[in-house]
C-alpha cells in the first residue's frame, strides 16, 4: 500500500481521473449535443451500408470518430470514455513534454475544474480537445526526428475532424526540411487511406457542404451574415492557418515552446476566419493554453533560483 501511495498512479492519475469520472457520472444522462447524430452515423459506418456514410454533405466528422462512437453507442459509456480519455491524453502529453508530476497534477485538475472534459462531452465534439493535443505530441516527435510517426499522427487526427490536417505545420519542427516533407507525405497517405474507401465504393459528398456565415464572426463583418462559405473558401482559410503555424514553427523550432505555440497559431487563425462560431471551438484554445501553462509552470523552479543568483552576484559587484 505504501508503494502504491508513492506511485504516479496514486499521486497523479487517480487525483485527476477521479474528479473527471465524477463529472462523467453526472453528465451521463445529459443532452450531448451533436454526439447523438454522430452515433447514428457511426452505426451506419459499421453496417452493410458503410459506403454511403458520407452521402449527406452535412456530415463533417472524421471516420475514426464515427467508428468509435458507433462501436460504443451508449451515451453513458461515451461520457466516461470521452471525459476520462481527454483528461488522460492531456496528462500523457504533458508527461512526454517532461513535466513533473506536480505540474501535471496542477494542470490536470485545472482542466477538469475549468470544464474541458465536461464540454468535450456535452457539446458532442471531443475532437476539439483531442486534435490539438495530438498536434503537440506530433510536434514533439518531429523535434525528436520521428517525423514519419509524427506525420501519421497528424493524419490520424483528421480521422476525428477533417481540420486535423492543419496540424501539418508542426512537422516543420523536424531537424531538416526534407524530413518534414516526408512526414507530410505520410500524413497525406493516412488521410487518403481513411477517405478513399468511401470515395471509391459509395457516394461521398462531404465537400459539397456550404456553411452560412453567422453574425458575431470576423467573416460576418466583411461579407455580412447569411453569405455562403463553401469548401474553396475553407481551403483559403486553411492555407492562412497553416501558414501562420508554419511560420511560428520555423521561427521557434529550437525551443520546446514551439510545440504548443505553432498549434495555437493554427487554431487562432482558423477560428478568427471561421464563418460560424460555436462554444466548443474554444476547446482548442483552452487545451493549448493549459499545455502552455504546464510547460511554463514546470520551468519556473529552474528559472527563479538562477535569477536570484544573478541578482546576488550583481549586488556583490
Amino acid at each position: 500500500m505504501r508503494d502504491f501511495l508513492r506511485s504516479p498512479v496514486a499521486r497523479l492519475w487517480v487525483p485527476v481521473l477521479g474528479p473527471a469520472a465524477v463529472l462523467a457520472y453526472l453528465d451521463r444522462g445529459t443532452d450531448a449535443g451533436d454526439l447523438t447524430y454522430f452515433v447514428h452515423r457511426g452505426d451506419q459506418l459499421l453496417s452493410g451500408g458503410w459506403a454511403d456514410t458520407f452521402a449527406n454533405p452535412q456530415l463533417q466528422s472524421g471516420p475514426l470518430q464515427l467508428a468509435l462512437f458507433g462501436a460504443v453507442r451508449d451515451l453513458g459509456a461515451l461520457a466516461f470514455l470521452i471525459e476520462l480519455g481527454v483528461a488522460a491524453l492531456l496528462l500523457y502529453v504533458l508527461g512526454r513534454l517532461g513535466l513533473s508530476d506536480r505540474a501535471r497534477l496542477a494542470v490536470g485538475l485545472l482542466a477538469v475544474a475549468s470544464g474541458l472534459t465536461h464540454i468535450a462531452f456535452v457539446y458532442g465534439h471531443p475532437g476539439e480537445a483531442v486534435i490539438p493535443l495530438l498536434w503537440v505530441l506530433a510536434g514533439l516527435w518531429a523535434r525528436e526526428g520521428r517525423v514519419l510517426a509524427a506525420g501519421a499522427l497528424v493524419g490520424l487526427s483528421a480521422g476525428f475532424e477533417l481540420w486535423g490536417v492543419l496540424g501539418v505545420a508542426v512537422l516543420l519542427l523536424a531537424p531538416r526540411l526534407t524530413r518534414a516533407v516526408a512526414g507530410a507525405c505520410v500524413q497525406a497517405a493516412v488521410v487518403a487511406a481513411m477517405l478513399a474507401p468511401f470515395v471509391l465504393a459509395g457516394t461521398f459528398r462531404m465537400f459539397d457542404y456550404e456553411w452560412r456565415v453567422t453574425s458575431g464572426t470576423v467573416i460576418g463583418l466583411l461579407v455580412g451574415p447569411g453569405a455562403h462559405f463553401g469548401w474553396p473558401l475553407r481551403v483559403a482559410q486553411a492555407s492562412l492557418a497553416v501558414g501562420a503555424g508554419a511560420a511560428l514553427a520555423f521561427a521557434l523550432r529550437r525551443t520546446v515552446h514551439a510545440v504548443w505555440i505553432a498549434p495555437l497559431g493554427v487554431a487562432l487563425v482558423r477560428l478568427m476566419l471561421d464563418p460560424v462560431s460555436f462554444g466548443w471551438y474554444w476547446l482548442e484554445i483552452e487545451v493549448l493554453v493549459l499545455v502552455a501553462a504546464g510547460v511554463i509552470l514546470n520551468e519556473l523552479p529552474r528559472r527563479l533560483p538562477a535569477s536570484r543568483l544573478r541578482r546576488a552576484l550583481g549586488a556583490q559587484h
